[in-house]
């Protein structure tokens, strides 16, 4: 009975919340544009005609249901939508405003406080209202509200393309292949990549020497049971120690090891720090930590890639002066290595600070930029040079095809071993792997 009369008592309590909601709802509900336009009769023709027409008053002007509005908060683009990832934003426009792109008729401007690129511009009663009339463009024509020569908020000449999959073991980037210089690498590094293939595969199994019964071994698929877990663990351990710690390389010359480190482990923190922001901007494209990561006056990501670049410059100065007197480290029917490819990598990195420094002076030297310590540095060298936005579009093209011109020739030269030699070292530790268990 008592049990009852408790759950009566609830469900009475919860109809009545209902009713209160309902009748709430009713009242932000009763309102309609019409109604809203009775005051705001300015804003009725260009709400009419605007892309967002459909979508009552009130529910983006929520606070507008209450009596007294007048000093109600502006609303937000991001109160509706959600902010572009990299592939869209990239990250050089982590700091423009939403109405800066997607207004037209709008004049970007740089804020004094917080130094964003903002929506400027003088709106009279009648005039277009720029929430209303924000457009999704599909194209780049309202990229040049922002590019063009000569213009004011550090924006350069030219519209630049977004960095693509070339870009990723330095930038933040993304897996995209739509510039011409990026498609005509890849296609040339590809061809080169299939005649290496055709070279590996060209050779035949030693007839002579599995008649006169001598043992051979070799393995052309993965065997039942390769990735248990105790093969696995072992497997992705040595893979590890030998790829990315460079073990053996250790233990033969501890110079070559320090040489290799320089220049090895700046691109995998690079491309480890890219890879993070590129998946935060796809899952959380609002976070705090996203828009950190993204922003390159960060001072994490302004001095993280300012000290590699520079260990990435001091390893390859090692090896383009260093001379081999190691007789081992040749091999045989092959030339020496040369210096041709690493000084095109020293060429890269050079590009690639000279540009930051170019960034730096062309935004106006902010309070934090200071943290990109050697790009800073480079960035008073442009002081007073007029046209830096169109000096900026040629240098970045440069700082490409360089990148492009590099990764074409990986097949065709020595530095092929840094998709080979990785390649050898995991099917060794396979075979290391598989051979500890079978005893």
């Amino acid at each position: 009975m008592k049990i009852s009369v408790i759950l009566t008592l609830v469900l009475v309590i919860l109809i009545m919340q209902e009713s209160v909601l309902a009748s709430s709802g009713e009242g932000m509900a009763g309102y309609t544009n019409a109604q809203c336009m009775e005051c705001h009769e300015e804003m009725a023709v260009d709400h009419a005609a605007s892309i967002h027409r459909d979508i009552p008053c009130l529910e983006c002007h929520i606070q507008a249901a209450e009596k007294d509005h007048e000093q109600i908060a502006q609303v937000g683009c991001r109160q509706c939508h959600k902010p572009h990832d990299e592939k869209v934003l990239h990250d050089a426009h982590t700091r423009v405003a939403c109405k800066a792109c997607h207004v037209k008729g709008g004049v970007p401007a740089i804020d004094p406080e917080s130094k964003n690129i903002i929506f400027s511009g003088m709106f009279r009663p009648g005039m277009s209202l720029p929430p209303h009339q924000s457009i999704q463009s599909g194209t780049d024509e309202g990229c040049s509200t922002c590019h063009f020569a000569g213009n004011s908020i550090g924006a350069a000449a030219m519209v630049i393309p977004s960095k693509s999959i070339l870009c990723m073991p330095c930038h933040v980037a993304t897996f995209s292949v739509g510039d011409t210089t990026t498609l005509v690498s890849l296609f040339i590094f590809i061809i080169g990549m299939i005649g290496c293939g055709i070279v590996w595969f060209s050779g035949s199994i030693d007839r002579g020497a599995l008649r006169s019964g001598k043992k051979t071994d070799f393995k052309t698929r993965l065997e039942p049971g390769t990735f248990f877990p105790g093969k696995s663990f072992r497997l992705l351990k040595t893979v590890f120690m030998e790829v990315v710690l460079l073990q053996r390389l250790f233990q033969r010359s501890r110079t070559r090891w320090i040489i290799h480190a320089l220049i090895l482990f700046p691109f995998f923190f690079r491309l480890a720090f890219g890879l993070t922001a590129l998946l935060l901007s796809i899952f959380l494209p609002d976070g705090s930590v996203t828009l950190a990561m993204m922003d390159k006056d960060f001072a994490v990501r302004a001095l993280l890639f300012d000290v590699t670049g520079m260990m990435i410059l001091i390893g390859l100065a090692a090896v383009i002066g260093r001379k081999s007197n190691d007789p081992g480290g040749t091999i045989a029917l092959l030339p020496e290595p040369g210096r041709g490819m690493p000084v095109m990598i020293v060429l890269i990195v050079l590009v690639g600070f000279i540009l930051e420094g170019l960034r730096i002076a062309m935004t106006g030297w902010s309070d934090r930029a200071g943290w990109a310590f050697l790009g800073y540095a480079i960035s008073l060298l442009f002081k007073g040079i007029p046209r830096l936005t169109d000096i900026y579009s040629y240098v970045w093209y440069a700082h490409a095809i360089l990148t492009g011109v590099f990764v074409a020739l990986i097949p065709f030269t020595r530095m092929a071993h840094i998709i080979t030699a990785p390649i050898v070292l995991v099917i060794s530790a396979r075979s290391r792997t598989e051979d500890c268990f079978r005893k």
